[in-house]
């Protein structure tokens, strides 16, 4: 079914100017009449309701891609968002991960000197048991020294012989033998502030004092 339409009418139904209506009509590619000496263009219904169809279906189609790209510019804000997210957050991660790090060197650095002076105070250990081991520890008797003679001792040898080596132990002798010479002990001397002791005599009573 067709319908007559202006051609102002149809112009601007199709977006066009009416200079390109007419046009079309000398062309002969648009079909009009002329009806009481005026020129109506003729315009097939089914066509037109097609073409408004399929108008709507572009402008639907044009709508939706409005509504995709709107929808995929948020979620590029979005992925950008949690980029920035992540970057602050991984250099939180690595800051704190570096202080762990300097933390745990300087723990192990600590660790090692205390293992190495542990190991020197072994070796020391070890090097005065052997010592002691090839000059076995004997009472000094009398009868092989000549009573003329005075024999004093350090108290490092004296230590030696008596095979004490923690230095707990040796401040406490220490601060023993010190109380025994200010009571006049003759076993005892202080020279230049240093501790001698006598050969010819025991020290079951400093060495064993609780």
């Amino acid at each position: 079914m067709s319908k007559l339409v202006k051609p102002i009418e149809y112009a601007t139904s199709q977006g066009i100017s009416r200079q390109a209506v007419y046009a079309k009509i000398k062309k002969g590619t648009l079909e009009s009449k002329t009806v009481d000496g005026k020129m109506y263009i003729v315009v097939d219904e089914d066509i037109t309701e097609k073409k408004e169809v399929k108008q709507e279906k572009v402008a639907s189609h044009l709508v939706d891609v409005k509504e995709l790209l709107k929808s995929k510019e948020e979620t590029i804000a979005t992925l950008k968002e949690s980029i920035s997210d992540l970057k602050h957050t991984n250099t939180e991660i690595n800051t704190t991960l570096r202080g762990e790090i300097e933390l745990l060197k300087q723990v192990f650095t600590e660790m090692r000197n205390l293992y190495v002076k542990q190991v020197d105070y072994m070796i020391v250990d070890k090097k005065r048991e052997i010592e002691s081991q090839s000059a076995p520890i004997e009472a000094i008797s009398i009868e092989n020294i000549d009573n003329e003679d005075e024999c004093w001792i350090t108290l490092e040898e004296f230590f030696v012989r008596c095979k004490i080596t923690k230095d707990k132990r040796k401040h406490k002798i220490v601060k023993r033998l010190r109380k025994a010479f200010m009571k006049n002990d003759e076993r005892i001397k202080i020279e230049k502030d240093e501790i001698y002791l006598s050969c010819y005599h025991y020290y079951e009573d400093i060495l064993n004092k609780k």
